[in-house]
């Protein structure tokens, strides 16, 4: 990974610890690509190198795990390892892991979209510069080009808590530093204005009133 022998320690320890925890809560994880973020580039095996000034001259890699769920989930959870080993421009370490929710089906039918697609989500936040809080949302045209997104996708952001996922996910701490893992739930563009207008606690009671799942992409939007 031309990195430090102290850092690819590092990055094995994480890996180990979150890797663990992951598959204590949803079993052993069916595939793995990688994605190296490297000077002014995002790039994974499956997409195109995509442009990104804002990145840390040290090349550092993400691992992208997929991990189906049981028969009577019908769902695929896909989470990231070591983004919470990018270092921002500022040289201070991004604090995060992420984790999307999708329907199992659409998983086997658009896993590579999916995986250049979250690789459009971590060259945007690499981009930012800091952390991602719960309850942050972006607009569509603030991620990726209409190409990334998949087809009939929600094109804004909801990054939150991983509601629905038992506790000892929310965070991992490891040595000194404190991590993360984000919700990231695709939303359209009048959730997007709903949620800023009116806050998370408007947009849940929305989404309860239409009884729709945030899992299921291929859903209407909720207002």
């Amino acid at each position: 990974m031309n990195q430090h022998p102290s850092e690819n320690l590092n990055f094995d320890i994480k890996r180990s610890i979150i890797l663990a925890e992951y598959i204590k809560c949803w079993g052993v994880p069916e595939s793995r690509s990688i994605i190296s973020i490297s000077p002014n580039s995002i790039k994974t095996q499956h997409s195109d190198t995509v442009d990104n000034d804002s990145v840390n001259s040290e090349k550092t890699f993400v691992e992208l795990y997929v991990f189906p769920g049981e028969d009577m989930d019908q769902v695929t959870r896909v989470a990231t390892i070591g983004l919470s080993s990018c270092k921002f421009n500022n040289d201070e370490y991004s604090n995060s892991e992420l984790l999307m929710v999708l329907p199992f089906d659409v998983v086997e039918d658009q896993l590579e979209l999916i995986q250049h697609y979250m690789a459009k989500i971590l060259s945007h936040m690499m981009t930012l510069g800091r952390n991602i809080k719960p309850e942050k949302i972006i607009p569509e045209n603030q991620v990726a080009g209409s190409e990334s997104v998949p087809l009939g996708w929600p094109r804004a952001l909801l990054f939150d808590e991983p509601r629905g996922e038992p506790n000892e996910l929310n965070y991992f701490h490891i040595g000194s530093q404190h991590i993360t893992l984000s919700w990231v739930v695709p939303i359209f563009d009048s959730e997007y204005d709903l949620i800023k207008s009116n806050g998370i606690e408007a947009f849940d009671t929305a989404v309860n009133d239409a009884e729709i799942s945030l899992v299921e992409v291929r859903r209407d939007a909720c207002v």
